[in-house]
């Protein structure tokens, strides 16, 4: 990604006299971003079928990172979506670099849950995205330590980076707020599901070690989450816990990614379907309260002169416990592609296919009652130019 890089010389630029003595340390920001459009084609959508796709924009992304003292640099991305008010900060943190082998974060910083990077290579991700354990946001500090093969990450949140009631948010957090269930002819809601939950104290703990052997590297790992859900009627609190084990091998431009997550949302005033709710990018929808999810991916990376394609398929499957709703329906996302790299550009070329898994096919949940277990499928491109 290219970067306008402004530094204190600006002040020259003002008129102000600047001397920089040799060894002396220069401040600097750096300013970039990215536009993203896409083409997509929804085969539960008649009139995208119709109309042979839609080709639409999708974001503007405004990214700046600086270098405020030797130990100290701050970082913030800003998204602008396709939607008037759909806006928001996917991270904007500062850290401190002053002690060996340490690294502190404070703001809205990643969440350590999972796969060190991501746990898909596609555009639209996994189902741990839509259920908040990928590419996951949220206010709070965070400490790493790195020493040799060893990755050591503990952080604390003290809660989502939006309330519980504003759907705005690059990634999935509880919600608070009315989710309809059932509607008459015209669209009118005829029946809703509340909830109370707001996510609150939450710790995360992730360990990851490397294994390098030569052409081969195979990075373990496991991760730990606890936290409350306060529930803002009763004045009370349940709790959310979750674990992982994850796996991510790479030889020779092969990548092997394996993950299981065990997780169990337990809400002070339980929903007595199961279910729990969640809301990100302007919407909210209703997931099983306690379940597994199971991912397998498989890449290939080829480099040209050019740039580089990577080929994939990412596959996740969400197991729902069924002992409070035996009608509770697995979901599944399967995705077919390649990313393209050249230059300042980078392309998806997606095929989705997915059931029960929200937004795929019209569906408003996963691992909710699903009515005619289909798959459904969109295919999308997805073009990003950064600068």
């Amino acid at each position: 990604m290219k970067k306008l890089k402004l530094s204190i010389l600006i002040g020259a630029l003002l008129g102000a006299p600047t001397v920089v003595m040799a060894d002396e340390f220069k401040p600097s920001v750096d300013l970039g971003g990215a536009v993203k459009v896409k083409y997509f084609i929804d085969d539960a959508n008649e009139s995208s079928k119709s109309n042979g796709g839609t080709f639409a924009f999708d974001a503007l992304e405004l990214d700046i990172d600086s270098q405020i003292s030797e130990n100290w640099t701050a970082s913030a991305k800003y998204v602008f979506k396709n939607s008037s008010s759909n806006h928001f900060i996917k991270y904007a943190y500062a850290a401190y670099n002053g002690v060996e082998d340490w690294q502190f974060q404070g703001g809205v910083v990643s969440k350590p849950f999972g796969n060190k990077s991501f746990i898909s290579h596609n555009w639209w991700e996994s189902i741990n995205y839509y259920m908040g354990f990928e590419d996951d946001f949220d206010l709070g500090a965070k400490a790493i330590y790195s020493t040799g093969n060893w990755t050591s990450e503990v952080a604390f949140f003290k809660n989502s980076e939006y309330s519980s009631s504003d759907t705005r948010g690059y990634g999935a957090d509880g919600f608070t707020g009315d989710i309809c269930v059932a509607t008459d002819a015209e669209g009118n809601c005829t029946d809703k599901n509340t909830y109370n939950n707001e996510e609150t104290n939450t710790f995360n703990i992730r360990q990851s070690y490397v294994f390098d052997y030569d052409k081969l590297t195979v990075q373990v790992g496991a991760s730990l989450e606890y936290g409350q859900l306060y529930d803002t009627v009763h004045d009370d609190h349940g709790t959310s816990t979750a674990y992982a084990v994850h796996l991510d091998a790479q030889y020779s431009g092969y990548q092997l990614q394996l993950q299981m997550v065990d997780y169990d949302y337990d809400q002070y005033q339980a929903n007595k379907d199961g279910l729990y709710a969640m809301k990100m990018g302007g919407g909210a929808y209703e997931v099983a309260a306690k379940g597994q999810i199971f991912a397998a991916n498989i890449a290939k990376t080829i480099g040209y002169d050019w740039g580089t394609v990577t080929l994939y398929n990412d596959y996740s499957h969400l197991t729902p416990n069924t002992d409070v709703n035996a009608n509770l329906n697995d979901s599944v996302i399967n995705t077919t592609g390649m990313s393209i790299a050249v230059s300042d550009f980078f392309i998806f070329v997606d095929h989705i296919y997915g059931k029960n898994a929200v937004w795929i096919g019209g569906q408003e949940g996963l691992g909710i009652e699903n009515q005619n277990d289909e798959f459904h499928s969109l295919f999308n491109i997805s073009l990003n130019y950064y600068f």
